[in-house]
């Protein structure tokens, strides 16, 4: 099931914010303005209630648009919870703009790869890890009638590896091994550059054509080296394939020219992960939803790798039957991380916003008020949590009746500027997790018809 954010496949879940409305209207007993309870001796008592169930599941939502992002992803990680993680990236290069002139007294010397780091990153980055170059076997146009790559799509590359640089990054600094600032420069061989050359020289329509350029030379994927896992980085689009040349004289004349990236709506990023052996590995295609009761009392959220939490409240229409019951003055959510799943190497979202879902657990639109801010407890790890007011949502789901909030919920989702470039992670603790300071958090405020 592809996700996509402009919501284009889900007119569907348009529905639910009307119909909670619908509901708010159609019920019978007035509602009445949570701040003005308790102003005189005959105002309704304010009763609360925790102990409302929420059903808690980890969702996989299959593929999602990782094209025209202007940043690539690359890097393997290894996550206790997630499994492994790698992100490979693949570009369309076009023709230096303008041509140089190139002369029969001009000189080649070498030709280089050349990728800026974005300072962007996930993972332990005090590692060595190996980036390879390929060139690939079929020009970058989108299948069929795709107007966007996906991140479980690829592009067939030569295996032969064309270069290849071990390097530390530090992204907080801006720095690498290499002494070069920002830069990372992977050489290519000399016979590539030399082909270049050639064309440049002769011009022929292979290199004054840009679309038979991309027939001829189709691109380049960069790609983490399995047996060097650290982290995930983010590079810009920018990255070059630089040709070094020199014009000979009295003076010698050093020049350059950079074969870049075009297309940049077309580059993408490849995110796999393999699971085998962690608390996730049961989350598949196959088997897209696992209940938080059958994985340890915790649920999983990590968008980049499809993983999402989807929250039920099946059992909230039973507050309508109390005898006392008047009216919904308030609905708090806390939704909390388990203390120790995450770390300065494994961060936490630092937004999730809450979004209507219903029985095939699509993405409809963002609940208002539903976008959540990290608080972080620093002292004792044990406050950390997202915090929402969830009071229009359950106004309006205790007329949807009990089928119906035993499908149709909320799903944790990440800002669509964030869900498909970061690798921000969570591990959510239910209503039973062990910890009980990380069990998430239902507090319902009604009024009573028994005054106080």
């Amino acid at each position: 099931m592809a996700r996509n954010f402009h919501f284009s496949r889900r007119s569907s879940l348009y529905l639910f914010p009307l119909l909670f409305v619908l509901a708010i209207f159609a019920c019978t007993k007035p509602q009445i303005a949570f701040q003005n309870i308790g102003n005189s001796n005959n105002d309704p008592n304010v009763i609360t209630v925790d102990t409302f169930a929420v059903q808690m599941s980890t969702v996989f939502l299959d593929s999602f648009t990782t094209s025209g992002t202007k940043a690539q992803l690359l890097g393997r990680y290894i996550d206790p919870y997630f499994g492994t993680i790698t992100s490979q990236s693949y570009s369309d290069i076009g023709t230096p703009s303008p041509l140089p002139t190139i002369t029969n007294y001009s000189v080649y010397d070498s030709v280089q790869l050349i990728m800026r780091i974005d300072r962007s990153f996930y993972g332990d980055t005090t590692k060595v890890q190996r980036f390879n170059v390929s060139q690939l076997t079929q020009v970058m146009n989108f299948p069929g009638t795709q107007n966007a790559f996906y991140n479980n799509q690829s592009i067939p590359y030569d295996p032969v590896i064309l270069g290849s640089t071990d390097v530390r990054i530090n992204p907080t600094a801006g720095l690498t091994t290499q002494r070069i600032g920002d830069t990372i420069k992977i050489k290519m061989p000399y016979s590539l550059g030399a082909q270049l050359f050639d064309l440049l020289y002769r011009q022929p329509d292979t290199i004054t054509n840009p679309a038979i350029f991309r027939g001829y030379f189709k691109g380049l994927t960069v790609y983490p080296d399995v047996n060097l896992p650290g982290a995930v980085y983010g590079f810009k689009d920018s990255m070059v394939l630089r040709l070094f040349y020199h014009e000979p004289g009295v003076v010698v004349t050093q020049e350059k020219t950079d074969f870049g990236v075009i297309n940049q709506n077309s580059q993408f990023n490849q995110i796999t992960a393999d699971r085998l052996g962690t608390p996730t590995e049961k989350v598949t295609r196959l088997t897209p939803e696992l209940q938080s009761t059958a994985s340890g009392n915790q649920a999983f959220f990590q968008p980049i790798t499809s993983l999402y939490v989807k929250l039920l409240f099946p059992s909230i229409g039973n507050l309508a039957t109390y005898p006392d019951y008047l009216a919904v003055m308030k609905a708090t959510l806390e939704i909390k991380p388990v203390q120790g799943t995450y770390s300065p190497q494994y961060n936490l979202p630092p937004m999730v916003n809450l979004s209507f879902t219903g029985e095939g657990n699509n993405i409809g639109a963002t609940l208002p008020s539903g976008t959540g801010s990290l608080n972080i407890d620093y002292l004792y790890g044990t406050n950390t949590n997202y915090s929402y007011d969830i009071t229009t949502y359950i106004q309006g789901a205790l007329a949807q009746g009990a089928p119906n909030n035993a499908k149709n919920g909320l799903l944790m989702v990440t800002p669509a500027a964030l869900f498909n470039t970061t690798f921000n992670r969570a591990v959510i603790g239910n209503a039973y997790n062990a910890q009980i300071s990380n069990q998430i958090s239902l507090k319902v405020y009604y009024a009573s018809y028994y005054q106080k």
